[in-house]
């Protein structure tokens, strides 16, 4: 087996289960209700449309990716499925590649599907201004939730303790999250002595878009002139918290982690 026929079984599997059509129930539901009721907001503009659907996706989907990807290997590990499938001929990396592959293609085609429904209807409704930008955001929300899930697929890959997988779940959520930018907030307030008239740092302010949630919003800002992420679009902002830092930054939030995982997993019992 490949790690494209890994990938394939995880797609086939959720096709047959609850999983993905409750997934792409739960979100077009979302998104298209939002962009129904977007009307009622008294600013019914396409971009204003976006960065509202942005405010819901934000919080949503690190939360969907971590739940889709945290037992993506730990629980074949457990059951002893995982040993029958690893005497066929395939690696342990095509293996954990082709887990979060198949994971972040589970969690994505119901968002992009609900998105683009939702923002079809919206360009429809409230005007094509600021549309063609529309798959820029889709392509920056593929990037921000394949961050998520790879980081989970990895710590599933890396122990098989129940209660430090859900532990390391939920400690990745509230990192990634909701504690990251108020760290860093902490650390440079501290340093300053709490005198907050110095401002950031050039370095506290890339340590900030090091947050998946924050390189996310950075590249929004590249595509709308919405409200996220107007710090690091200002003049005289060091050149590397710029769109491409972002962008490289999420690529980073994928590979780093899944092969982090992959040391633990390679070297370890089935």
């Amino acid at each position: 087996m490949s790690w494209r026929d890994v990938a394939h079984k995880d797609i086939h599997d959720a096709s047959r289960s609850l999983t993905l059509w409750g997934l792409f129930g739960f979100l077009s539901l979302l998104f298209i209700g939002y962009a129904v009721a977007y009307a009622y907001s008294g600013d019914e503009t396409f971009v204003g449309f976006v960065a509202g659907i942005v405010a819901i996706v934000d919080p949503v989907l690190p939360v969907l990716g971590i739940l889709l990807g945290y037992r993506a290997i730990s629980d074949e590990r457990n059951d002893g499925s995982l040993l029958l499938s690893m005497s066929l001929p395939q690696s342990r990396t095509e293996l954990l590649v082709g887990k979060a592959l198949g994971r972040t293609i589970v969690l994505l085609v119901p968002t992009l599907l609900g998105l683009s429904i939702a923002g079809l209807y919206a360009a429809l409704r409230y005007g094509t201004k600021g549309v063609i930008a529309y798959p820029w955001f889709l392509f920056a929300t593929v990037l921000y939730g394949a961050s998520f899930v790879a980081v989970a697929v990895a710590l599933s890959a890396s122990t098989t303790n129940d209660r430090r997988i859900t532990l390391g779940a939920v400690g990745a959520y509230v990192l990634m999250a909701v504690l990251w930018r108020r760290l860093i907030s902490f650390g440079v307030a501290f340093l300053h002595r709490f005198d907050l008239s110095l401002g950031t740092p050039d370095w506290a302010l890339f340590l900030q878009l090091a947050e998946p949630g924050e390189s996310y919003a950075r590249l929004l800002r590249a595509g709308f002139d919405i409200d996220r992420a107007s710090r690091y679009a200002v003049d005289g902002v060091p050149m590397f918290v710029d769109w491409w830092a972002a962008l490289v930054l999420l690529l980073i939030w994928i590979a780093v982690p899944l092969a982090a995982g992959y040391r633990r997993f390679g070297s370890s019992d089935l």
